[in-house]
C-alpha cells in the first residue's frame, strides 16, 4: 500500500466500523438477489440498504474534504470506488475499501491495533454498538415480518412497520403501537428485547466508565507515542516523576489522617477507662 492510500486511512476504530459496515452491505446485496429469501424479507434488506446510504455518503466527504490534494483520495485511495459504492445497488464496489483496510491494519500489526483500539475505548464502543443494533434491527426485521405477514390482526404488514417496531423495542422504548400477534413473533420480541438490554446497558455503563475514569495520558504517550527525541522523552519522564510525587503526597496526607483518626480514638478511650476507674473509687 502506497503513503498517499495510507494517509487516507482515519482512526483504527473508525475504519473497522467502515469495513463492517461495507461486509454487511456486500452480504445484503447477495440476500437481495438470493432466490431463497422471501418477498418480505427482501424488502427489509432494501429498506435497509437504503439506511445505510448515508454512512457511506458522509464517509466519501469527509475523505474527500480532507484529503490534500484531493487526487490522491479520489485516483490512488480509490475514492472512485467509495463514490460509486453510494449507489445501493454498487455497493460490490466497497471491496476496494475493505481490502486497502484490511492490508493496512495487517502492516499496523495485532499489537499496534490494540493500543488503538484502547486509546479511543469509547469510541470502538459506540461504533461497534451501532453496528450490532444495525444487524440486529435488519435481522429481527426480516424475521419478524415473516412471522406476522397474512396473519389476521397483525399490525405488521411492512417493512417501516417491522423496523420501526424493532427500533422501539431494541431500546426498551416499547410505544406498543406496533406488537406482534403471533407465538413466533412474540418469541422474536423476547430475543429482541434482551438483545436492546443487553447492548445499551453496555455501552451506557463503558462510556459513562471511559468519562469518568481518570486517564494517565503522560503515561500513554511515553508508552506508546514513540517520541521523536531525547528531549521529548525526557519531558515525559519529568512528567510521570511530578505524577508519582502528586501521588505520593496524597498517600502520604491519607496515612497521616488515618494515625490521627486512631490516635484520637485510643486518647477518648484512655479518658473514658480514666474517668470510669474515678466514678467506680469509693469516697474517703
Amino acid at each position: 500500500m502506497s503513503d498517499k492510500q495510507a494517509a487516507a486511512l482515519r482512526g483504527t476504530s473508525y475504519e473497522l466500523f467502515l469495513v463492517l459496515l461495507s461486509l454487511l452491505s456486500i452480504v445484503n446485496a447477495v440476500l437481495i438477489l438470493a432466490p431463497f429469501l422471501s418477498g418480505a424479507g427482501r424488502e427489509v434488506v432494501i429498506v435497509m440498504e437504503s439506511l445505510l446510504t448515508p454512512f457511506f455518503l458522509v464517509d466519501f466527504l469527509v475523505r474527500l474534504r480532507r484529503s490534500r490534494p484531493r487526487r490522491a483520495y479520489v485516483i490512488d485511495a480509490f475514492g472512485w470506488a467509495d463514490l460509486l459504492a453510494i449507489v445501493p445497488m454498487l455497493r460490490v464496489f466497497r471491496v476496494f475499501r475493505v481490502v486497502m483496510v484490511v492490508r493496512a491494519l495487517q502492516a499496523r500489526g495485532p499489537a499496534q491495533i490494540a493500543e488503538d483500539l484502547s486509546v479511543s475505548r469509547a469510541a470502538a464502543t459506540f461504533f461497534t454498538t451501532i453496528f450490532l443494533v444495525l444487524v440486529v434491527l435488519e435481522v429481527s426485521g426480516m424475521l419478524i415480518l415473516d412471522a406476522e405477514s397474512g396473519i389476521e390482526g397483525a399490525n405488521i404488514r411492512t417493512p417501516s412497520d417491522a423496523l420501526w417496531w424493532g427500533y422501539v423495542t431494541i431500546t426498551t422504548v416499547g410505544y406498543g403501537d406496533r406488537f406482534p400477534v403471533t407465538l413466533s413473533g412474540r418469541i422474536i420480541g423476547i430475543f429482541l428485547l434482551t438483545a436492546g438490554v443487553a447492548l445499551f446497558s453496555v455501552f451506557t455503563g463503558f462510556i459513562a466508565n471511559a468519562f469518568l475514569t481518570p486517564r494517565h495520558r503522560p503515561l500513554r504517550r511515553l508508552r506508546g507515542a514513540r517520541p521523536s527525541g531525547p528531549l521529548a522523552e525526557l519531558e515525559a519522564i519529568r512528567q510521570l516523576v511530578t505524577e508519582q510525587d502528586d501521588r505520593t503526597r496524597e498517600l502520604q496526607a491519607r496515612l497521616d489522617a488515618l494515625e490521627r483518626e486512631l490516635v484520637g480514638g485510643r486518647t477518648d478511650g484512655g479518658e473514658a477507662e480514666t474517668a470510669s476507674a474515678q466514678e467506680r473509687t469509693p469516697s474517703g
